[in-house]
């Protein structure tokens, strides 16, 4: 298994065959994880049982010059697509997403169960600071509207416009685009089909995160019919990148070799 554009491997190689495959917020990249995991291995508190991948989007870092996706269901195609081109037969998945990634990786993990059934290597979903795709938002105009207006409803909801970037407008306009195509990823999201997947849901919530509190991040119970918990970890709306160590134990407790 080697990293491609589309997947990107962000632990060193190993022989394990247990994988945690990380779907990104909505003008994520694969840059924070990185940084953050070469801290834990310097700290060395990265479990070594679990190789930690994550989906690298269009439009950033090595992906800067493709389109950019705004279609749900072909881009959940693709990344399937990818992900029985990486992994082996006998490997064991666990998805991990945050905020927008969240309603991307359930919707993997559905596209891999019903392409591969009893023999998908899906174990488990990780849902990280997004509710439920019921109970998205409909209404997502503003996300047409102009760039100034767009940042600052951005901001307002999110709380994750990164201070560098309303002082260097040139990056801004760089970045908007990314982030308005991605959430337009989400628009329909809350009248389609939501099937409960035969794989256990864990959740996790950030204990300032005013997007998905716990009340609504315990609706992902009802996505699930083999068995769901959720677990209160400290931050704000982006905190699972701060949290990655508690993130891959959670995994390995999905795969099995958590005990």
């Amino acid at each position: 298994m080697t990293s491609n554009d589309a997947l990107c491997r962000i632990s060193p190689a190993s022989k394990s065959k247990t994988h945690l495959l990380w779907v990104p917020h909505a003008g994520g990249a694969t840059a924070p994880l990185f940084k953050q995991f070469r801290s834990l291995t310097t700290s060395r508190i990265a479990p070594s049982s679990i190789h930690l991948w994550a989906v690298r989007m269009a439009g950033r870092e090595s992906r800067f010059s493709d389109p950019l996706e705004t279609n749900m269901d072909s881009l959940v195609e693709s990344i399937a697509t990818e992900t029985e081109r990486t992994f082996a037969g006998d490997d064991t998945l666990v998805l991990a997403g945050h905020s927008l990634g969240a309603l991307i990786a359930y919707r993997l993990a559905i596209q891999l169960l019903e392409r591969s059934g009893d023999q998908a290597p899906v174990k488990g979903l990780i849902v990280m600071g997004a509710s439920p795709p019921n109970q998205w938002t409909q209404n997502r105009d503003w996300l047409d509207w102009d760039d100034d207006a767009f940042a600052e409803e951005l901001d307002r909801r999110y709380g994750g416009l990164p201070a560098g970037l309303k002082q260097h407008p040139d990056a801004l306009a760089m970045f908007l685009p990314i982030v308005r195509a991605d959430l337009k990823l989400a628009r329909g999201v809350a009248i389609a089909e939501h099937p409960t997947i035969p794989v256990p849901i864990r959740a996790l919530a950030g204990a300032e995160d005013h997007v998905a509190n716990r009340a609504k991040m315990q609706g992902w119970q009802s996505l699930t019919s083999a068995g769901f918990s959720l677990r209160v970890l400290p931050g704000d709306h982006f905190f699972p990148v701060a949290n990655l160590s508690k993130v891959l134990l959670t995994a390995e407790t999905l795969s099995g070799d958590g005990g």
